[in-house]
C-alpha cells in the first residue's frame, strides 16, 4: 500500500488519515486525496477508503470511499479522493477500464478515469496547478443512485507512455463503490472515452490564489519539533 501526504494550511491540504478501525486497503491499489479546510492539519473532513465490510456477505469485494465530515465546515467542490492502480506496457494501444458503480450523495462527481500523465495528475487539478486543465485525465461518471452502473473509461495510451493509471475518484461529498473490475485492450471500433474528470478546475485555481496570499501574510515560524520528538 502506498499512502502519500502532503499539507498546505490553513485552507488547502493534501490529507490521508489511516486508523486502526479503518477498512482493509487491497494489495496493489493506492490513495491519494485532497480536502480543502479552514482548520490545520489534523481536524476537519478526511476521505475514508478500503473494502467495504458490506461486501463480505455477498462475497463480492467491493472498494469504498467516502468523504467524512467531523466538523461543521460546508465541503468544497475541489475536495478530491482518488483510489489508483498503475499498469505498464500498453504504450501504442487503446485500453478500456471497466467496473460496475455505484454513488450516494455526490455533490459533484463520481466515478471511474484513466491517464498516461501519472497518477497525481487527478491531485494536481484539484490544487489548481497551472496548465492542468489542458490535461485532465478523461472520465466516465456515474449516475448518483442506490443502483449498480456499469461505467467504463476508453483511452489510447500514447506509444511513448511508460504507464497507463486507472482508478475511481470522489469529487466533493458522498460516497462511491466499485466491484467486478476489468481491465483490457479494445479494438479501434470501441470510442474513446471524450469527457474529463469532472474537477472544478477554475474553482482550484481560485481557491490556491487565495492560499497562497494568506500564507505569504503569516509571520515568521520556528523550526517545528528540531528535537525530532
Amino acid at each position: 500500500m502506498d499512502y502519500r501526504a502532503l499539507f498546505l494550511v490553513p485552507l488547502a491540504a493534501l490529507v490521508l488519515s489511516v486508523s486502526a478501525a479503518a477498512p482493509r486497503m487491497p494489495d496493489d491499489w493506492h490513495v491519494e486525496t485532497i480536502v480543502h479546510r479552514m482548520q490545520g492539519p489534523g481536524v476537519g473532513p478526511k476521505h475514508e477508503v478500503g473494502i467495504d465490510p458490506a461486501s463480505d456477505a455477498s462475497g463480492v469485494p467491493t472498494l469504498h470511499l467516502r468523504l467524512t465530515r467531523t466538523d461543521q465546515v460546508p465541503a468544497v467542490p475541489v475536495d478530491v479522493g482518488d483510489v489508483w492502480q498503475q499498469a505498464s506496457g500498453y504504450g501504442g494501444q487503446r485500453v478500456r477500464f471497466s467496473a460496475e458503480v455505484r454513488a450516494a450523495g455526490a455533490s459533484r462527481w463520481a466515478g471511474l478515469y484513466m491517464t498516461a500523465k501519472s497518477a497525481n495528475m487527478v491531485i494536481r487539478a484539484a490544487q489548481g496547478a497551472p496548465g492542468v486543465e489542458q490535461h485532465l485525465p478523461p472520465g466516465a461518471a456515474v449516475t448518483p443512485g442506490n443502483d449498480w452502473q456499469p461505467v467504463s473509461v476508453v483511452m489510447d495510451v500514447p506509444k511513448q507512455a511508460p504507464s497507463v493509471w486507472m482508478g475511481m475518484a470522489l469529487v466533493g461529498q458522498g460516497e462511491v463503490w466499485m466491484r467486478k473490475l476489468s481491465f483490457d485492450v479494445v479494438g479501434p471500433e470501441v470510442p474513446v472515452t471524450t469527457t474529463p474528470i469532472g474537477i472544478d478546475w477554475e474553482g482550484a485555481r481560485k481557491n490556491m490564489e487565495q492560499t497562497q496570499q494568506m500564507m505569504a501574510k503569516f509571520p515568521p515560524q520556528a523550526l517545528a519539533n528540531a528535537q525530532l520528538d
